[in-house]
């Protein structure tokens, strides 16, 4: 690469935690630049810039194969939106380039040189951003916990939707709860809280939460039922669980709105589900 370097990214991301682009569309990476003022870069104007980094050193699916070419050649390109700026450090959302990779070039954006490109879109993620309305208006309690958070960005949403509450994030990696807590500093968002765990051994007292989020998350499970039983002795009493599962998605086990309706019936829950799009809300609530 001819390009000179001028800055280093830091972030959690790994060639692993990268197979789900999709969920680092919404992750903050710092650019730190190296003798190299940050508004020599930057312009009022323009909220979205284009930068050149460090390849991935992996190759996605074939039916990826647009992010194969965008962020696995000799160079990456991400489109990123500027988040806000501390002294020679550079917040940005949606940088595809894995923790120490070089930056060559920030660049503004105006648009995509290529309208119908496959960058990156996946029908699972279209429907769970259509939920995501949803469930913040329910999610509004004291006390909420983000079951399988990902990479947190739904946790940092109900947190700002909910100033006054305590809003938890876990999942399992320590390395994605890491990211997440950067994504909550580069937000300012300071009433999330994250930490890595399994469902099955939740790491809180019983009662301890009003709220439990769920969304698109106990379909990956092996064991929903050990699941719920830890979930329910997290509630507060008369606490309510919020679920989102898809109906056409499935890992292993095919399950339509009644198999959801027994599975939280066996748990101990009093439940209402509504279909939205191809996708059963549970309003599940404790007995």
């Amino acid at each position: 690469m001819s390009l000179k370097p001028i800055g280093k990214v830091t972030n959690f991301a790994d060639e692993k935690t990268m197979q789900l682009l999709a969920l680092w569309k919404e992750s903050l990476s710092i650019v730190e630049l190296d003798k190299i003022d940050a508004q020599e870069l930057l312009y009022e104007e323009y909220s979205h810039y284009i930068l050149v980094h460090d390849p991935l050193k992996m190759e996605f699916p074939e039916k990826r194969k647009e992010w194969n070419r965008r962020f696995c050649r000799d160079a990456g390109a991400s489109v990123v939106e500027l988040i806000k700026v501390q002294g020679n450090k550079i917040y940005f959302r949606g940088l595809f380039a894995t923790n120490n990779s070089t930056v060559y070039a920030i660049l503004p954006y105006t648009t995509f040189d290529k309208q119908e490109a496959d960058f990156p879109a996946a029908e699972m993620e279209i429907l769970k951003k259509q939920t995501i309305d949803v469930l913040l208006q329910h999610a509004k309690a004291k006390t909420i916990l983000d079951l399988g958070c990902g990479i947190g960005n739904f946790t940092l949403q109900m947190a700002r939707m909910n100033p006054e509450s305590k809003v938890t994030g876990i999942d399992l990696l320590e390395a994605t709860m890491k990211q997440c807590r950067l994504n909550a500093i580069g937000y300012d968002v300071k009433n999330a809280f994250f930490k890595a765990s399994s469902a099955y051994e939740l790491p809180f007292d019983n009662g301890e939460f009003d709220i439990v989020v769920c969304h698109f998350m106990l379909h990956h499970l092996d064991d929903i039922a050990k699941a719920l039983s830890e979930v329910k002795r997290v509630l507060t009493r008369g606490g309510k669980v919020l679920a989102f599962e898809p109906l056409d998605h499935h890992h292993g086990t095919d399950r339509c709105i009644q198999d959801w309706v027994d599975h939280f019936e066996n748990a101990g829950f009093l439940v209402e589900t509504e279909q939205i799009s191809r996708a059963v809300f549970v309003n599940a609530r404790l007995k």
